[in-house]
């Protein structure tokens, strides 16, 4: 009795989401604790985009300029939510303070805590329990994703966004309720805001959702639009004051210019080339042609390279490829993307329709990485995603296993005699 009771403890203990999220958060705090002090400034803060537009902003230049060195005037280079977000804390606490940066990270970890939470429920409702405390459990407690996710950056936010989306998204044979389509729109809109390429990522969930329910009642066609039209409600407003700042129409970043020529110019040999015309080593060309003129620029450029090398490009997209999946440490990730993708699979084939936007996540968010450059943190948004889907594969894996130790006393000839 005393074991069955401790029993029943224990799997209440693993199966709790505050247990779970305090986990993943204390994890995450350790982390602070050993790398603020040595990494503070040349760690977080140096070189960091979005800390300087919030620097601008709280010095009343706006959202500007995100390199030092250039041309304090207006920029769409960073996406807004974020830049934002860290302005509020520049006010509230110091421009570039330990303090600020501090309550940066921590807002950071919180996110991030809160994703192990959106895990659990998200795989729960899709795959079991079982594969949601693997999954949720490495969320919480995998070192690397902790160490990721306080980076002075959007992931963190992104990665909440994009299993929040997921968890709100209606399943096939759902109406959804008017509250839920305006979740859904709204959530969209500020994940576009935060990280622009979840823009093809929730294209394909409205397709999948399209798509999935062939024959739509009235209230799924107007929650469909309800959502739609609050997204590009919540676009419309940043949409508008690029357009007023640079007299174009830049729906949220103009910068993809610059990111095709860092992975696909003269000088590039292995993925990607910073060299004298970024703005950050060498600023000189963005401040004489200014912001618009200088991405329509580098755009060019690269499109140029592509257009006379296109065997070289293809070679430096399939090495681009390759390293979004293994880096930073192929000996753990490439096992890792296997399992993601067989997961995925494993999901369509054996779900059917509710296992498409897994599949969706794997095959649009990385797109633009591999025709431009990659860093293995750009991945960190769809990480929860790939780790709840190798988990799916590992917790079947188990089930087949003990099946087959199950049977295999009815096999033996022993048995059979």
């Amino acid at each position: 009795m005393k074991v069955a009771a401790i029993l029943r403890a224990n799997t209440r203990l693993l199966t709790s989401p505050t247990l779970i999220f305090l986990a993943a958060l204390l994890t995450r705090v350790s982390v602070l604790w050993h790398l603020l002090p040595a990494y503070a400034s040349r760690g977080f803060y140096e070189e960091n985009e979005p800390a300087r537009i919030a620097w601008c902003i709280v010095s009343g230049f706006g959202f500007s300029s995100p390199w030092p060195h250039t041309t304090i005037a207006p920029t769409a280079q960073q996406p807004p939510v974020y830049p934002w977000v860290l302005a509020g804390i520049f006010k509230a606490f110091g421009s570039y303070s330990y303090t600020s940066l501090w309550v940066a990270v921590l807002f950071n970890a919180l996110l991030s805590a809160t994703t192990a939470w959106v895990i659990l429920r998200l795989a729960t409702r899709d795959f079991g329990l079982p594969t949601a405390l693997v999954a949720a459990w490495a969320w919480a407690c995998w070192i690397y994703e902790a160490v990721v996710s306080i980076r002075l950056w959007e992931s963190s936010l992104s990665s909440l966004f994009l299993v929040s989306t997921m968890l709100l998204l209606p399943r096939p044979g759902e109406n959804g309720s008017a509250r839920r389509w305006l979740m859904l729109g709204i959530l969209f809109g500020l994940g576009i805001l935060t990280n622009t390429t979840l823009l093809v990522v929730f294209v394909g969930f409205y397709l999948w959702l399209w798509i999935a329910n062939p024959q739509r009642s009235k209230s799924f066609s107007r929650g469909m639009l309800l959502s739609a039209g609050v997204c590009l409600l919540v676009l419309m407003p940043w949409t508008i004051r690029n357009y007023v700042e640079f007299h174009k129409i830049v729906p949220v970043r103009d910068n993809f210019g610059l990111e095709l020529w860092i992975g696909n110019h003269d000088a590039v040999t292995y993925l990607f080339e910073f060299n004298g015309g970024f703005p950050l080593l060498d600023p000189a060309e963005y401040n004489r042609l200014g912001e618009i003129a200088f991405m329509e620029f580098k755009r060019d450029v690269a499109l140029d390279f592509i257009r006379k090398n296109p065997f070289k490009f293809l070679r430096l997209s399939a090495q681009r490829f390759f390293y979004y999946w293994s880096a930073p440490d192929r000996y753990t990730w490439i096992p890792l993307s296997l399992l993601s993708w067989a997961g995925a699979f494993l999901a369509c084939r054996r779900k059917g329709s509710p296992g498409c936007p897994y599949a969706i996540v794997l095959l649009s968010f990385p797109v633009v990485y591999y025709v431009t450059h990659p860093w293995s943190t750009y991945r960190h948004p769809t990480e929860p995603v790939m780790i709840i889907l190798a988990s799916y594969v590992v917790v079947s894996l188990a089930g087949r296993v003990r099946e087959w130790k199950s049977l295999a006393p009815t096999l033996s000839p022993s048995s059979r005699a």
